[in-house]
């Protein structure tokens, strides 16, 4: 943990000091120079939430790493900030070097121009937001930035709201839903963009579930795009970030963390106060990752025992086996349709066109309904699988049935109206001997 670094650090510099005084004043004592404190190791790149700011002792606490920042250029788009400037819960992104923050470059989700106050509520670009520590000096036509989580349900956690310069454009980022690529529109959340004249950077192409930042103006009741920029892989390589496990698959080989960022688990992946099997959702953790042909891999996982930042909704997991049908993104199974989006991960070298009348494995969670959209089930892996008498299945459990699958021994029964994780033994689609996994 960085608290033991921490206190090897000092422990070193009182041994080191120790030694000076002792030996300094005898030419013949026969000693040696006293080895120098080494500093913390620090990764190249942390993505985080600040933790804590000390304008006396210029320090920046990020992820459990306290930095130094005398002389660090602190930035947000092309404004030059201060340290004051920074208050706990602001999300960032620094880069360090021996212990030092060489440049902090601030991350919030939103920025704009306030257009209603109300207690603990402001509305921004539209779209109202809550926070407990709303500063009296935001006023309307205050220009801000805020640092938060979008839930799976498109809706946010707030973790800071920060006056800013003004600026040349408003700022949305966030997960694409409702694409309409006739239209030219989407949403973030309750926020639509049009963007039909934006700039998409390295030619992507849009599509629902991607993670993008924004930047534009508020017009009119929607967001008016000048550039769009999808977030991809590469954007991760060698850096940690902190946050909490929303999603695992029941191998424990993939991972999610914030509702966001899909990792791997592999053979050589390093586990720090914990597992492997204590990846589960809810847990915070510390990841570092590098980027791979296959998609980001975590290099350590540091378990943390300790409330997130920023709360996370946690969604309920599910899994479902059967022969698929795809029609526009929606897989059915037995009678029941789950959603594909840019962010679903397939096993075993599958593609979307590919899973056509093929027997395969789907996990994911369940997304609420809003006023914009349907609850449906969002897929978060499909992989491959071979029909066998035996099937794990985890869902909801109505009549007697789980995903259309009946047990005609009335095994399910004992479920009803629970959800639940079984296995049970399958002949055609008739359930038997169903029992807890």
């Amino acid at each position: 943990m960085k608290s033991a670094n921490a206190k090897n650090l000092l422990l070193a510099s009182i041994l080191a000091t120790f030694v000076v005084g002792c030996g300094g004043g005898s030419s013949d004592s026969g000693s040696t120079t006293p080895e120098i404190p080494v500093a913390p190791t620090t990764p190249a790149k942390i993505f985080g939430s600040v933790e804590a700011v000390s304008t006396t002792n210029q320090t920046i606490t990020v992820n459990g790493y306290t930095l130094q920042t005398a002389g660090t250029p602190i930035n947000y788009e092309d404004n030059i900030l201060e340290l004051a400037d920074l208050t706990p819960g602001v999300q960032v992104e620094v880069e360090t070097l021996k212990g030092k923050a060489i440049d902090i470059e601030l991350n919030p989700a939103i920025a704009g121009v306030v257009s209603e106050v109300q207690g603990n509520k402001l509305v921004v670009n539209g779209t109202t937001f809550t926070f407990s520590a709303l500063n009296s000096d935001i006023q309307v036509g205050s220009w801000v930035m805020i640092s938060a989580l979008q839930q799976n349900d498109g809706t946010w956690s707030v973790s800071s709201v920060n006056q800013a310069p003004v600026l040349t454009h408003a700022e949305i980022e966030g997960r694409i839903s409702l694409l309409d690529t006739t239209a030219s529109k989407f949403n973030i959340g309750s926020m639509q963009v049009e963007y039909s004249n934006a700039t998409i950077e390295y030619g992507d192409i849009l599509k629902n579930g991607q993670w993008v930042e924004v930047d534009g103006n508020f017009e009119n009741s929607h967001f008016v795009a000048a550039k769009i920029d999808v977030e991809n892989d590469t954007d991760y390589d060698g850096v940690e970030i902190e946050g909490t496990i929303t999603w695992v698959n029941s191998e424990l080989s993939y991972f999610e963390i914030d509702n966001r960022t899909k990792i791997q688990v592999t053979a050589n992946t390093k586990f720090e106060d914990g597992v492997k099997t204590d990846l589960k959702s809810g847990n915070q953790v510390d990841v570092d990752m590098a980027n791979s042909s296959s998609g980001l891999v975590a290099t350590n996982i540091d378990f943390e025992n300790q409330q997130p930042e920023i709360p996370v909704t946690q969604a309920r997991e599910f899994s479902n086996q059967g022969f698929a049908t795809l029609n526009s993104g929606i897989v059915t199974i037995n009678g029941t349709e789950f959603v594909i989006d840019a962010a679903t991960h397939f096993d075993d070298g599958l593609t979307e066109a590919m899973l056509n009348n093929i027997w395969i494995e789907v996990e994911g969670i369940e997304v609420k309904a809003t006023a914009l959209t349907p609850a449906h089930w969002l897929i978060k892996e499909i992989e491959r699988e071979t029909k066998e008498t035996e099937i794990s299945l985890e869902g909801p459990v109505s009549n007697n049935s789980l995903w259309n699958y009946t047990s005609s021994d009335n095994s399910l029964a004992q479920f009803d109206g629970k959800w639940v994780e079984v296995e049970c033994m399958l002949n055609g689609d008739d359930l038997l001997n169903c029992r807890l996994d």
